[in-house]
């Protein structure tokens, strides 16, 4: 057979094009080169499979990357850039870590780093089955942060193979869920996010773990004999072990270096009158231009919140101080809120005029939600796309990676729009026909949530899906993984919602 001059993967790309209706000049525009063209004839080969007719259709997952990651550059085009370039997100980087080896298959590139770990299988209960990952995690977040892969298998030779995950265990899971399993082994709490990438039908799922602002993480249980309470961990090449005197000594010695001068930093506000003072035994805050009074009765409730370490915890909300405090005679009144990810979405459906809605869009910026309404709190705050780009720049986020999630969302890098194959598919199409049911129960509510993601601009009377979501958002109180899931789903749905009807205002 001679040569094709069409790649395997480009042609399950194509297929997988062909399969969404795109239409053949519009697929041409992805793959015609200066060095080769494909001419319109040769996508109808492939469409009606007298050409690669063997090869598999690339999953949805490849086919979005492919379009988000796609630079007309690569094929002689001439792109003009303003401003500097965009950064490479998490999922960019981790694919670029592997490779296709001919018929072998997906490897990774290099053997295990100080970066990179990969593990066969993915298991997060029981808890004594995840422990190596742990070991894992904490040592990534203590050295300079790295990707924990499951569904890639160490060969005799010491390759990486991806060999794909079993089961829907990792998609199925909750980043909720995990964080709960880190706050619970581990101090402080790592910053990460949870991915999935797509080779050639093969899933692996992704933890993306940040480098810590302030380690060492150190564990505080035992868990099966990987995990002791106590150890601190740092990712060396090729392995996860106890921390070495050298690694500790430079861990202590950057704290140290970071307190002094943010302490510097403090005292250099303090004396300029651009920061006031709090005395803990008056409950008194002073500075250069007045002061005011925190009442005897909330004092002791305040919590105090170390930058990066935030973390939503059930009865036990975090007081923010919102709005202005005016000194006068006497004591001064203090305006205070408590923005909730619940409050955020509420209102967004209900179409609730807030009175601080600044506060209601940076709150993604300290919530361990990621998906949240903030083009209807945007427009409320008078802010155009720039402004807010700005302001959640300056913000001190708990959650950097969501702040950072905001920013490629309003810079048009990012959006809630997501196809979801079977039931949530048909539905879309029965949007489409005006056919507009509310769920029966949670599993209805669940499909419901997962179309409204898959909405295309077009569609039309889309202030409609608001009350539906509102329904579907009430099966979802409750603690199991079935509520949580539902949950996720309500708020990446409202997120399409708020994009089609506020982004362009």
């Amino acid at each position: 057979m001679p040569k094709r001059s069409i790649t395997d993967p480009e042609i399950g790309l194509i297929k997988a094009m062909l399969a969404r209706n795109m239409k053949n000049k519009d697929i041409q525009f992805y793959f015609n080169r200066q060095e080769r063209a494909v001419n319109s004839g040769r996508i109808t080969q492939i469409r009606d499979k007298s050409y690669g007719p063997e090869v598999p259709e690339a999953s949805e997952e490849e086919l979005d990357l492919f379009l988000s990651t796609f630079k007309p550059a690569a094929i002689g085009a001439v792109v003009k850039s303003f401003g500097p370039p965009a950064q490479e997100t998490a999922e960019e980087r981790a694919r670029a870590l592997f490779e296709l080896r001919g018929r072998s298959g997906w490897f990774l590139k290099t053997h295990e780093s100080e970066a990179t770990e990969c593990k066969e299988r993915f298991c997060l209960k029981p808890e004594n089955r995840f422990a190596d990952p742990l070991r894992s995690i904490a040592g990534l977040a203590n050295n300079k942060g790295g990707f924990v892969f499951f569904g890639v298998k160490e060969l005799p030779d010491g390759s990486l193979n991806v060999v794909g995950l079993r089961d829907e265990a990792f998609s199925l899971t909750d980043p909720a869920e995990l964080n709960r399993c880190l706050a619970g082994s581990m101090s402080p709490v790592p910053v990460f996010s949870m991915f999935s990438l797509g080779f050639d039908g093969l899933k692996v799922g992704v933890i993306h773990i940040e480098k810590h602002d302030l380690p060492p993480i150190v564990a505080i249980k035992n868990v099966n004999n990987e995990f002791r309470e106590g150890a601190i961990y740092f990712r060396y090449v090729g392995e996860t072990r106890t921390i070495k005197p050298g690694e500790l000594h430079q861990i202590i010695a950057n704290r140290e270096q970071r307190a002094i001068a943010e302490f510097s930093n403090r005292m250099s506000r303090v004396a300029m009158g651009a920061a006031a003072t709090l005395d803990l035994d008056t409950g008194k805050v002073e500075g250069r231009v007045g002061s005011f009074t925190i009442g005897e009765e909330l004092l002791p409730k305040i919590q105090f919140i170390r930058e990066g370490q935030f973390a939503e915890k059930a009865g036990s909300p975090t007081l923010r101080l919102i709005g202005d405090v005016e000194a006068g005679s006497g004591k001064a009144t203090v305006v205070r809120d408590n923005v909730t990810s619940d409050a955020v979405i509420r209102n967004f459906l209900n179409n609730v005029e807030v009175k601080e809605p600044r506060q209601y869009f940076l709150h993604s910026a300290h919530s361990s939600r990621e998906w949240q309404p903030i083009w209807y709190y945007l427009r409320q705050a008078r802010l155009s796309a720039e402004e807010g780009i700005e302001l959640m720049r300056k913000e001190d986020a708990s959650y950097r990676s969501h702040r950072d999630a905001v920013i490629s969302r309003l810079a048009g890098k990012k959006s809630a729009y997501n196809i979801n194959q079977g039931k949530p598919k048909q539905l879309v199409a029965a949007f489409a026909r005006g056919e507009i049911n509310d769920p029966a129960d949670i599993s209805s509510a669940h499909k419901i949530a997962l179309a409204v993601q898959g909405i295309p601009d077009g569609q039309k009377d889309v202030s409609r899906f608001e009350s539906l979501l509102l329904k579907c958002y009430d099966f979802s109180v409750g603690e199991t993984s079935q509520h949580r899931n539902l949950r996720s789903a309500v708020f990446r749905a409202a997120c399409r919602i708020d994009e089609i009807l506020y982004r362009n205002e």
